[in-house]
């Protein structure tokens, strides 16, 4: 490895982790203006048409009788994910949101249990554990934060709305999995762009039926910072990532590329911190177990991707 290509994927791997830990904000600034199906859908379509220029000709490539799968990726790591965030962040915060998604390693492994010949190994086993414990603490840290007023069934009502984001988590282990087992002959950015692209067309669709109409006009200024946010999550969280997680691979390998997991809930927490959301000692402990948790089960073994 020459010079410059020892410090490069270090760069990469910062970058990734601070795009990919900024999304949570970002979707937090966008529900500002926009409803839950706004946000979601004109993040998905604006996604889309970035890819547009690659797609037509990556389509051609796919097999008939794989173009289902792409368009079950689409729904799984794209479409499907964007909605569920977007509904779950209009009740909790988006450093909870954030560490949350940490726990997409661990549901990628228990899929591939489930319906692959893999068998987890004892230390697998503690970490899918561990890492839901940590889920728990997360999302019944408010209501035992000392300074809490929610009553019980209040924090019962939050938690339905953190459950949004883990089964978000829940279709990206799905998606890692479909790509693995039936899409893994084509090349990286194919099946990044085309699922994409095609869940983009319903997505535009869905965009020009929603209200508009709540939007006030006289809050211009307001109305450009979540549009920003928006496009900015659609314009570096998913296309421009995209091209720096293929180079870090290409460059380190899955398994390096791969640890941008334990540092995504760290920049949306402090990130949150910095917005005002209240970072309690029970989140921090929730965060632990999570990453300990991933950290055990991607132990000794290759990368289960992102």
């Amino acid at each position: 490895m020459s010079e410059r290509n020892t410090w490069l994927p270090y760069l990469l791997l910062i970058m990734l982790a601070l795009i990919w830990g900024s999304s949570f904000i970002l979707m937090k600034e966008g529900l500002k203006v926009m409803s839950s199906i706004q946000m979601a859908a004109y993040r998905i379509a604006l996604s889309g048409a970035i890819f547009s220029p690659f797609v037509f000709n990556h389509f051609k490539k796919i097999a008939k009788s794989d173009r289902k799968y792409v368009l079950l990726a689409g729904l799984m790591g794209s479409a499907i994910p964007s909605f569920l965030f977007a509904f779950a962040q209009k009740e909790i915060s988006s450093s909870l949101a954030g560490v949350l998604n940490a726990l997409t390693p661990i549901f990628t492994l228990l899929i591939a249990a489930i319906f692959t010949s893999l068998i987890l190994s004892k230390s697998k086993i503690v970490g899918v554990v561990i890492g839901f414990l940590g889920a728990m603490a997360l999302i019944l840290s408010k209501y035992f934060s000392g300074n809490s007023t929610l009553t019980f069934f209040e924090s019962i009502e939050e938690v339905k709305y953190a459950l949004l984001v883990i089964i978000a988590t829940l279709m990206y282990g799905s998606n890692i999995n479909l790509i693995k087992t039936k899409l893994s002959h084509y090349k990286a950015f194919v099946i990044a762009t085309t699922p994409i692209f095609l869940v983009s067309i319903p997505a535009m669709i869905i965009l020009l039926f929603t209200d508009w109409s709540n939007l006030d006009l006289y809050e211009s200024e307001q109305i450009f910072k979540s549009f920003g946010a928006v496009s900015a999550l659609a314009i570096f969280g998913t296309a421009i990532s995209l091209i720096l997680f293929n180079r870090l691979v290409q460059l380190s390998g899955p398994v390096f590329a791969s640890s941008v997991t334990y540092f995504i809930p760290f920049v949306a927490l402090f990130l949150g911190y910095k917005d005002g959301e209240n970072i309690g000692w029970m989140q921090l402990v929730g965060m632990i177990l999570i990453l300990i948790g991933v950290y055990l089960i991607n132990k000794r073994s290759k990368s289960l991707g992102h």
